[in-house]
């Protein structure tokens, strides 16, 4: 796997150029271009940015439900690619819920951390990953509770005790209680062990309120550690907790709030000049601001709910904090679940009464605020759970664009289809680009035009689409294509889309192996261009994948008990299986009986009214042993009744 990251990080290395137009302030208070949106792949639980490389970019990491982690790797100009999932192994049946990075161990690289639960057995668990020069360690469980099923909500890596260590602090709930108690939860980083790893503290937890959704560290009363707030959702309440210097909090304040809002996300700053840290809590109800004014003591006195949704926005997510109209006061940025992002604009008196829109993708978590494009100024990036993409908004005068190829699995011996993808924040009306690939395990035979492109130009296809194949054992495979639209259309804006299938024979090989497919530049050069709308000419970044070539097995479909029969007995097992009374089959392609792509109750049926009822037969391979037409669909190992 290092290897395989050096090599994909060297093609990105290779492709950064200076950037062509600095990135302006957020003084335009509204972002006016199109988001540079990054494929995860993963529907995402949380996000956050991160140097995990030591290259100096930021990269975006991001975790789904099922603790699998997506990281893309970070351009220099706001793009990320080169996408690497982790796969969190055994042990994850529970609902990942939140992740962050930090420096768990003092040694000045970025870890990642992320908070789980089961559903009913003891415990909560935080997972950390460990970085070693760029390469992230194994797995390393931490349970919260030996006897309570803890769940962790939120979660944040800082340093609370002074010792240049982060450490864990979460918001954990007791779910499975009627009142489901809520607690804050701190686990003390002791320090790195011989033979690697780290050594952390029992977790502490500091009971209050319940269902707590957000948890914040910050330096609330100017003592120079941090303290701590939550944000408690079902217990309508908001709870600030003092740090004694040590990392060991009590409760210091507390606000129940008799009108219901639900508090689910908070900021913290000082937002009406007073000196004084205060805070912002975003509501989960009824769609609005809360101002929180800190006495310095870590007492708040409670604002005016300031409403910002309206019907059809959808829920509020987690807000942010950040000077959007370079007048020298934090505003207060809240995206919607429907897509649209307000901003409310402070004039210094924390009042927020002024308001700006821009809309965005739907299903955004939060609003984040990092500086990704490398010119000084921060940009702001979101993530969207139900399409799984980031997105990032750069300023109006960062033209990008870049060439993406997906991990994919394909099958030896077989032909293939492997989709060349394109993004750029302005519609994509020309472009030039090379794919690089080792024929003597994918040989090229078609580049044609996606589903995309012939949807844009109509039937006749792009003006100019000429293709060299090449044929010598190093030729690249080269596209020069011009939709041909008038000025201003093109492939849309802000969005990943398939810009052509590249066709190719896959060697029949004798054991599993892998390959990198990468986009180059024509000629060899180390960019590809892009011609977006407008005229404008960039040099687009270029992220590679791996491609897993996999063995396709021959079975029989139907054959669930691999006896070489189809009779009552396969839908006997099938049944069993999918109840639980037996384990799982080493087969499920098999058992798939009417080839959907999936093991159900159906199958059953198939096979039973094909033997009783006349009724269809499974469908290929069958009624003889052959590989299906897509054999990677759903997994089989080798079978004893298919030689």
């Amino acid at each position: 796997m290092q290897t395989l990251r050096a090599l994909l990080r060297s093609l990105t290395l290779s492709s950064i150029l200076f950037q062509l137009l600095i990135s302006i302030s957020w003084g335009q208070q509204i972002p006016f271009n199109s988001p540079i949106p990054t494929v995860t792949g993963i529907s995402i639980r949380d996000s956050a940015t991160a140097d995990i490389d030591g290259d100096g970019i930021l990269d975006f990491i991001a975790v789904n439900g099922q603790g699998v982690i997506s990281i893309n790797y970070g351009f220099g100009n706001g793009a990320h690619g080169n996408r690497l999932l982790i796969d969190p192994g055994a042990g994850i049946d529970g609902l990942v819920r939140s992740l962050d990075v930090g420096d768990l161990d003092g040694d000045l690289d970025v870890d990642i951390a992320m908070a789980w639960a089961t559903p009913s057995d003891p415990g909560g668990f935080i997972s950390v990953y460990i970085n070693n020069g760029g390469v992230l360690g194994s797995r390393f469980d931490i349970p919260l509770d030996t006897q309570l099923n803890r769940t962790p909500f939120d979660l944040q890596l800082c340093d609370v005790n002074g010792d240049g260590r982060d450490d864990l602090v979460c918001c954990s709930n007791i779910l499975n209680l009627i009142v489901q108690p809520a607690s804050l939860t701190v686990i003390r980083s002791l320090g790195s062990v011989s033979g690697g790893g780290v050594l952390f503290s029992a977790p502490a937890h500091t009971e209050m309120s319940s269902l707590a959704t957000d948890v914040l560290a910050h330096d609330l009363d100017g003592d120079g550690d941090l303290d701590a707030v939550m944000a408690c959702r079902d217990g309508n309440m908001f709870v600030c907790f003092e740090n004694d210097g040590t990392g060991s909090f009590t409760v210091a304040s507390s606000i129940f709030f008799p009108l219901l809002p639900h508090p689910y996300s908070m900021v913290a700053a000082d937002f009406n000049g007073d000196g004084f840290q205060d805070v912002v809590l975003g509501t989960w109800m009824t769609k609005s601001l809360i101002l929180l004014e800190g006495d310095g003591t870590l007492g708040f006195l409670e604002g005016d709910e300031i409403p910002l949704g309206v019907f059809g926005w959808g829920l509020m997510q987690r807000i942010a904090a950040e000077d959007l109209d370079g007048d020298g006061f934090l505003d207060i940025i809240a995206p919607f679940s429907g897509g649209v992002v307000a901003t409310r604009f402070n004039e210094g008196d924390a009042r927020f009464l002024d308001e700006a829109l821009f809309s965005s993708y739907q299903g955004p978590l939060a609003v984040h605020f990092s500086d990704l494009d490398l010119d000084g100024v921060v940009d702001l990036w979101m993530d969207h759970s139900n399409l799984e993409v980031m997105t990032a908004f750069c300023g109006p005068q960062n033209f990008t664009g870049y060439f993406h190829f997906e991990p994919q699995r394909v099958a030896a011996g077989l032909p293939a289809s492997i989709r060349l993808q394109a993004a750029a924040n302005r519609a994509i009306e020309a472009f030039e680009v090379a794919i690089d690939l080792d024929r003597s395990l994918l040989l090229p035979s078609g580049l044609t035009p996606s589903a995309e492109v012939m949807a844009a130009t109509g039937p006749n296809g792009p003006s100019v689409w000429v293709v060299d194949l090449g044929s010598a054992p190093g030729d690249r495979v080269t596209l020069n294509c011009d939709l041909g639209l008038a000025p201003g259309f093109g492939l849309a804006a802000g969005v990943v889309l398939d810009c052509a299938n590249l066709q190719v024979e896959v060697a029949m090989t004798s054991v599993p192996q892998q390959t990198i497919l990468a986009p180059i530049g024509i000629n060899g050069t180390t960019t590809a261009q892009m011609q977006l709308s407008g005229g404008v000419l960039v040099a687009a970044f270029l992220s590679a994948a791996l491609i897993d070539i996999e063995i396709p097995v021959p079975f029989l479909r139907g054959d669930a008990n691999d006896n070489g029969i189809i009779n009552i007995a396969d839908a006997v097992v099938i049944l069993r299986r999918m109840f639980g009374i037996d384990p799982p089959g080493t087969c499920l392609a098999a058992e798939d009986a009417d080839g959907d792509g999936g093991t159900d109750i159906g199958d059953a049926v198939r096979v039973v009214t094909y033997l009783f009822s006349l009724g269809e037969a499974p469908v290929a391979p069958f009624p003889t042993c052959d590989l299906a037409p897509d054999p990677l669909i759903l997994p089989c190992t080798e079978r004893v009744s298919c030689p």
